[in-house]
């Protein structure tokens, strides 16, 4: 990611100087507002939208080289309910561990207060989900009886 801003930077600079020499008009004071004003529509509009172009290009690639690793490997999402409010990501990561491969844990917070709300969602790496569930249903951990079951997209019901 940094190599990718740096790159803008030094594009924008680029763009500046280049601006800079294609707007002169003979004297400092005429061409160093049109100049400016250039480099700020460059660093400002292309930049950005330069940056994200190679992010996603560079992402895309690491992506096409993940999946030729990982083809046999399949992901699922378990929500897991009734999580103890003190309860941080690395807590439930290496308790779930001992039950299944973890892939990541994200812990949900109110927006206002930063609390946390005691689910979360936790993207595990397993062939049988079904089975993975009734291995982590009604555990406890840290005093409280977890809830785990499949995830469900946003606006699905059941």
């Amino acid at each position: 990611m940094k190599v990718g801003f740096i790159q803008c930077a030094i594009i924008s600079a680029v763009f500046a100087i280049a601006g800079y020499i294609v707007f002169s008009s003979g004297s400092l004071e005429a061409s160093l507002p049109v100049t400016v004003a250039a480099s700020l529509l460059i660093s400002g509009i292309v930049t950005p939208w330069l940056a994200s172009f190679l992010s996603k290009s560079s992402t895309s690639a690491s992506a096409s080289s993940d999946v030729e690793t990982k083809t046999s490997e399949e992901t699922a999402t378990l929500y897991v309910g009734n999580l103890p409010y003190k309860a941080n990501e690395d807590a439930v990561k290496d308790y779930f561990k001992g039950f299944i491969e973890v892939q990541s844990v994200r812990l949900m917070k109110d927006r206002r207060t930063g609390k946390r709300k005691g689910y979360g969602f936790i993207e595990v790496i397993t062939q049988d989900v079904d089975q993975a569930i009734i291995e982590l249903n009604d555990k406890v951990f840290l005093d409280r009886t977890l809830k785990v079951r499949a995830a469900r997209e946003k606006g699905e019901t059941e």
